[in-house]
């Protein structure tokens, strides 16, 4: 009797510690979940818009990095010419917008004017000219970080690639 008279007592204590416990745990959940969508909202953020891009290039690097077996120096040098030239990507970009809104704006127009397309095109030949130097310098850099037997399978990987396309 006196056992059943303490559990009485005991019980409505113990119902709305659980209750608590319950409510801030989901309380401690949501705030954890919130936490990470503002995380995952800034780090997209952070790469201004390219989050996919950003991530098809590092899945791009590692599979280039094991195929070729780079040491963690090589890796890290090869890292280091791809950060390099996505700031200079980036500079770049804006300068080629205007083209890109020329063209879309070409292609609006009834019938397609080819010598009006060809004008757009010179006019921007030298910016085209600068970004494919750029991507012959960058891989110059990376095949000096290179050894011989890891060019020869740079290359025909390259050329395979190519032959995808």
């Amino acid at each position: 009797m006196k056992m059943q008279k303490v559990y009485s007592t005991i019980k409505p204590y113990v119902a709305t510690s659980v209750m608590l416990l319950t409510m801030t745990s989901m309380n401690v959940n949501a705030i954890e979940k919130s936490i990470e969508q503002t995380n995952a909202v800034t780090s997209y953020q952070e790469a201004d818009g390219n989050g996919k891009q950003d991530k098809k290039m590092k899945k791009r690097f590692h599979r280039l990095a094991k195929k070729l077996a780079l040491t963690s120096e090589q890796r890290s040098k090869v890292k280091a010419i791809l950060a390099n030239i996505k700031t200079k990507h980036q500079e770049s970009k804006g300068s080629l917008a205007g083209f890109k809104d020329q063209v879309r704006s070409l292609m609006k127009t009834g019938e397609f004017d080819e010598n009006n397309f060809t004008a757009i095109y010179m006019e921007y030949q030298p910016v085209f000219q600068q970004n494919a130097m750029a991507r012959a310098k960058v891989q110059h850099q990376i095949m000096q970080v290179l050894t011989p037997e890891q060019q020869e399978k740079f290359l025909t990987m390259k050329a395979h690639r190519k032959d995808l396309r």
